[in-house]
């Protein structure tokens, strides 16, 4: 009875100490990706020969510890936060350079790392934790004295996102890098705008962004396919088939048809599975949860005096709505194809759970 007592008298400080409007939004999400797995998923797995229950059995795990990520991290103190991510960020470089040294490329790039029988992908969980480093770079008053030089904490935060970019690009993974530097320029703008040193970052990235183009061949071949008017898409194509069958209401939970020929439909394309199966009325639901947890976020957190509170949660938040928003656009073929999930909503374990930090931090946060 006394541990039941306990456990109460926890949950009832938790729900005290955070916005329960944010919170009631990201449960809701999750509900919804538990739901819209279990019936996008099972023909997947048989096409893999696994188990039909397979990749439902592993989303509704990785939801519970996502749930454990984001409630561990609403309650840090802002101090906790910056230390946690001096070490994720630290482990997670580790991790990317570990699995460039000894891993094996699959499908084109080498993103995944085994350990002790589980694969993570490090570059998952290295965003939260170089968001919140940005902010305390950034909001840095005075410059640091580096190997007899002062720096300023603007150009020692370029310089993190340089290095990660180059770490990120060798796997490699060009849609992380671009929502790694669209994160960084709206956190920069957030502390003031240097006219002269954001004409240096969007030339540096353009310049990154091209050769990019020019040495790796599948960002070359996504871009021109995507360019070229005449070249198809399987799975784009499929997608925006699985728009048009759904129509205003879908067909029904479970009773899509365009889905089975769509891969990817548990991960990159979850969201024309919802659109064949519960309707456009629901994937415009889908977009209110979005917004309304992004702009709920910038609500709260704009009563802060805080300036590294204020940075850091735009760049999470940001974070949270472009990956969002490039995961409906590559399947609406406004964007080139990515393989950025769908926060909440896609399968995989390093993303559900990387997003939990995220929305966990945000939460602490506000």
């Amino acid at each position: 009875m006394e541990a039941k007592g306990v456990i109460s008298n926890f949950f009832e400080r938790w729900l005290k100490s955070i916005d329960l409007i944010s919170i009631t939004l990201i449960v809701l999400l999750m509900i919804l990706g538990l739901l819209f797995v279990t019936t996008a998923s099972p023909n997947v797995a048989k096409l893999k020969s696994l188990n039909e229950f397979y990749f439902i059995k592993k989303h509704y795990l990785f939801t519970f510890f996502s749930m454990i990520a984001l409630i561990t991290f609403s309650l840090f103190s802002t101090r906790g936060l910056i230390n946690i991510s001096y070490l994720g960020l630290a482990l997670s470089i580790i991790s990317i350079v570990t699995l460039l040294l000894i891993s094996k490329e699959n499908n084109g790039s080498i993103r995944w790392l085994n350990f002790i029988g589980f694969s993570f992908q490090p570059s998952e969980f290295l965003k939260p934790f170089i968001i919140i480093i940005f902010s305390v770079l950034l909001n840095l008053k005075e410059s640091i004295k580096l190997l007899g030089y002062s720096i300023s904490g603007k150009i020692l935060a370029f310089l993190l996102l340089l290095i990660t970019s180059l770490l990120i690009l060798a796997q490699p993974n060009f849609s992380m890098f671009v929502i790694l530097f669209l994160v960084f320029m709206f956190q920069y703008l957030t502390v003031g705008i240097n006219f002269k040193f954001l004409f240096f970052m969007g030339t540096i990235s353009i310049l990154i962004a091209f050769l990019a183009y020019i040495k790796l061949s599948h960002v070359q071949y996504r871009i021109d396919n995507f360019l070229n008017s005449n070249s198809t898409h399987f799975q784009i194509e499929k997608s925006l088939e699985a728009y048009r069958a759904g129509g205003i209401l879908g067909k029904g939970p479970g009773q899509g048809t365009v889905k089975n020929n769509i891969p990817d439909s548990h991960t990159d394309f979850i969201f024309p599975v919802v659109a064949e199966e519960y309707g456009a009325l629901v994937c415009i639901l889908l977009v209110f949860i979005l917004l309304a947890i992004f702009f709920r976020g910038v609500q709260k957190i704009s009563n802060s005096q805080n300036q590294f509170k204020v940075t850091s949660c735009i760049g999470l938040l940001i974070l949270f709505i472009i990956q969002a928003f490039i995961n409906i656009a590559v399947s609406m073929k406004l964007i080139p194809t990515t393989g950025v999930t769908f926060p909440f909503l896609s399968y995989g374990g390093s993303s559900i759970i990387s997003m939990g930090i995220v929305m966990g931090m945000v939460l602490s946060l506000t």
